[in-house]
């Protein structure tokens, strides 16, 4: 017995032994400090060996946007990086990102994990923000049982004109909060009993920041207009992911309370040409399509446009009044929205089918759809689906302009 102990106790001091001494060999050929983050050739940072490259940023102040919370599917945080200390691009990247995009160094930030010193360039009004400012909420609504419309009070001093597709940057501080507190109009009531939304609860130790796009129009100078959507857990998943952590802090916002923004950001924009403009959305892709039209209308632009926009049923989809008003008094503007699934007491005379067959089967009909500009924006699949009919009519990559909320 005492020959047993003996052994196994050596056996635990030598694997022991060689564990400390492969950290120790570790720390000393690859080093966890001393990696420096050139940004445009003019601001140095410090890093360590491992963290992740958005992660640095964010730290420093540099507020490159970021929606999906690091997982690289909503594909925001794209910085050109060269040198041997980024690495080679992920497979999470490889779904996101072009092959021309890597060709010219474009990286997902938030992918991208440093081994050793490199360079970054970042959009010169990013990297020259500098800090938020706190603003204050003027009014929430809710628009759909998990899109809430949220209207913050700019400062006097704070820049008012946005152009239309920009987004800012919002910070939610650390919080706790229990769903059963929130309050949920008596229209959207039985959705969130039925979905269990009512028992969720999140909590956050540490600042964190999400970018959102603005839905402001021109007469809404002075504020900034935002749609949110409640990023809740998958059906079955409810106990090990938990809901968004800055969307859960948003939809708890009341009138007077502060919000921390910093922008606007963008290059998602409407193009200065004359051809007609077919606008194609989903969910709070609804966000920035909201203010390029109300943009153009409201510049007395001659180009046609039309927008498509595909909700589940009646309950998701929300602004149509005022599009249904655009499209009377606007001969040059067109307003179809789909509805893929709606419910038997929708009473739907509209569209059917998922935005991007309505899609086609409009404008398979029009004279030249190859010659129309195209700017969409909504989540990944619905983005693939409509890029797929596009190539489908012809139309060449160059004339459409899009926006992805991979959240």
């Amino acid at each position: 017995m005492m020959e047993v102990l003996l052994g196994s106790a050596v056996i635990v001091v030598l694997v022991v032994g060689m564990s400390a001494g492969l950290l120790l060999l570790r720390r000393r050929l690859l080093p966890d400090t001393g990696l420096d983050v050139s940004v445009n050739d003019a601001v140095h940072l410090a890093a360590r060996r491992g963290a992740t490259l958005l992660g640095v940023l964010h730290d420093a102040g540099i507020g490159i946007p970021a929606a999906c919370g690091g997982s690289g599917t909503c594909g925001l945080c794209r910085v050109t990086v060269t040198g041997a200390g980024a690495g080679t691009p992920q497979a999470t990247e490889r779904g996101v990102l072009s092959a021309s995009d890597r060709r010219a160094h474009v990286r997902l930030a938030c992918q991208t994990r440093l081994r050793g010193d490199c360079a970054v360039r970042v959009p010169d009004d990013i990297l020259s923000a500098g800090g938020g400012v706190v603003c204050t909420v003027a009014s929430t609504r809710m628009l759909a049982p998990l899109i809430r419309e949220i209207v913050v009070d700019l400062p006097q001093e704070h820049p008012t004109e946005f152009r239309a597709g920009d987004f800012m940057q919002v910070t939610a501080p650390p919080y706790r909060l229990d769903f059963r507190s929130l309050d949920v109009p008596t229209a959207f009531a039985d959705a969130w009993e039925i979905s269990g939304w009512r028992e969720m609860r999140v909590a956050s130790d540490a600042e964190v920041t999400r970018a959102y796009s603005l839905a402001s129009r021109p007469e809404d100078a002075g504020r900034a207009v935002f749609n949110i959507r409640l990023a809740v857990p998958p059906a079955g998943r409810e106990d090990t992911v938990p809901p968004g952590i800055v969307s859960s802090w948003l939809f708890s916002l009341k009138a007077g309370d502060a919000i921390t923004l910093s922008g606007p950001f963008g290059d998602f924009h409407v193009q200065p040409t004359g051809r007609d403009m077919v606008f194609v959305g989903g969910g709070v892709g609804m966000a920035p399509l909201r203010a390029m039209i109300h943009q153009e209308l409201g510049h007395g632009t001659q180009r046609h446009i039309r927008y498509f926009y595909g909700a589940r049923s009646a309950a998701d989809l929300f602004y149509s009044d005022e599009f249904t008003a655009l499209s009377t008094r606007h001969d040059n503007f067109g307003w179809t929205p789909a509805l893929s699934e709606p419910a038997p007491g929708d009473r739907w005379h509209g569209a059917t089918g998922f935005v991007h067959e309505v899609l086609w089967a409009e404008m398979s009909r029009h004279p030249a759809p190859e010659e129309c500009e195209y700017y969409l924006c909504g989540p990944p699949v619905m983005i693939s689906a409509v890029l797929a009919t596009l190539e489908r009519l012809g139309v060449e990559p160059l004339f459409i302009f899009y926006d992805d909320f991979g959240a």
